[in-house]
């Protein structure tokens, strides 16, 4: 099954979308053009639509995203973290993955310490089931008390291999807002950042 009729498939069964002024075949269809690397009016023109309708349509879209976020036995997961400028707003972006591919929980902050490690690792926590996993991390002075106050017992100080996964994943997020987000006037919120790197996440 191709991924638009994948999409479409997602779309129906939960019935993200109430009123049929558009086809799920177009949502879908806007929803991976943007993703893809269109902006917003861009989209809207390919696929007929407003602005602001591909713009709704890719926030619910970060539903895909919390479709993964059901408990799991994990053996080992990486972390990290990267500071990230939007219109000189400067918020981090943490994520984790399991198995080297696949990104299992995301969070956004305006800072970076103890206390916003410790709200991202319960995100990953939720996801986790039984045993802990082993924790890959970077030397970020903040991880290793966040870890143990949650339970996470066993964690490795790496530099590449499982966190490469992370790695590529904040690339693809720093080159899309430097595309488009940064074209963006005035500030956003922290929670519409939020929103939209789960997103993110979920198409990708």
């Amino acid at each position: 099954m191709g991924i638009i009729k994948r999409i479409v498939k997602w779309i129906e069964e939960k019935k993200i979308f109430v009123r049929e002024r558009k086809s799920n075949t177009q949502r879908a269809l806007g929803m991976l053009l943007y993703r893809a690397g269109l902006s917003y009016n861009k989209t809207a023109v390919f696929v007929n639509a407003s602005y602001e309708a591909v713009r709704k349509w890719y926030r619910k879209g970060r539903k895909l995203f919390e479709q993964t976020l059901e408990a799991k036995k994990r053996k080992r997961i990486a972390i990290d973290e990267k500071e990230i400028r939007i219109n000189g707003m400067k918020v981090f972006i943490w994520a984790a993955s399991f198995s080297n591919e696949k990104i299992i929980a995301v969070y956004v902050s305006y800072g970076r310490s103890y206390f916003e490690a410790m709200a991202f690792l319960k995100r990953v926590k939720r996801v986790c089931k039984g045993k802990m996993p082993r924790v890959f991390i970077d030397r970020g002075k903040w991880y290793p008390w966040a870890l143990k106050r949650l339970g996470f017992e066993r964690y490795t100080i790496v530099r590449f291999g499982p966190r490469s996964a992370i790695e590529r994943f904040f690339g693809n997020v720093g080159w899309r807002i430097r595309k488009f987000w940064n074209a963006f006037h005035g500030m956003h919120s922290i929670e519409s950042v939020q929103n939209w790197t789960e997103a993110f996440a979920g198409f990708r």
